[in-house]
Order: structure tokens, then C-alpha cells, then sequence
């Protein structure tokens, strides 16, 4: 049992972070090209897993987009910023924690 909740709570973490990594790319290359060139042009497939995704998230996180001269992508990105970012540490976090448990209590029989 333990094991499905976490493998659930996973799924869902991981599909909040998809659904804020597709809003911010398809966001900033639709409506604010600056600030997606200045990310790194980075592309759904390019941000597949959390590995790859992390430049974005690092990139989000350490607020590098405020340097743009765009006042509406500093504020697009700003928006996007909490979410993103929780959204991918809640990805990491539950995957560990779903890994533990697996170690921990095995798959069920």
C-alpha cells in the first residue's frame, strides 16, 4: 500500500512540474521571446526529466531573468517563479521518498 501512495504522490509531483515547465516555455517562447532565449531556449522535450530541467529551475530560482530590460516577462517570470520552483522540489523530494519506500517495504505482492 505504502508503496502505490508514494508512487501516486510522485505521479502527481511530477506532473504539476511538467505542467509549469510546458507554462513557462510555451509562456516566454510564444509571448516574451527575450526571456526565453535569455533561459537558454529551452524546449519540452529538452526539459523531460528533472535532470535536464534543471538549468531552468536553477535559472528560475536564482532569479537570473532579472536582469531583462522586458518589465512583462520580469513579472510573467516572477509569476511563474513559486510554482516552478515548487513544483520540481516536490518532483525530487517525492521520488526519493518513493524510492526509500520501495527499498524499505518492497513492491507489493
Amino acid at each position: 500500500m505504502i508503496f502505490w501512495i508514494t508512487f501516486g504522490v510522485f505521479g502527481v509531483c511530477l506532473i504539476m512540474e511538467g505542467i509549469t515547465s510546458w507554462v513557462f516555455i510555451r509562456g516566454s517562447k510564444k509571448n516574451h521571446p527575450e526571456l526565453w532565449q535569455h533561459a537558454g531556449e529551452p524546449t519540452l522535450m529538452g526539459n523531460g526529466d528533472l535532470i535536464s530541467a534543471w538549468p531552468l529551475t536553477k535559472y528560475l530560482l536564482s532569479k537570473q531573468y532579472t536582469g531583462l530590460d522586458n518589465i512583462e516577462a520580469k513579472i510573467f517570470a516572477d509569476k511563474l517563479r513559486l510554482p516552478f520552483v515548487l513544483s520540481y522540489f516536490s518532483a525530487v523530494i517525492s521520488v526519493m521518498v518513493f524510492f526509500i519506500a520501495w527499498f524499505v517495504f518492497g513492491t507489493p505482492e
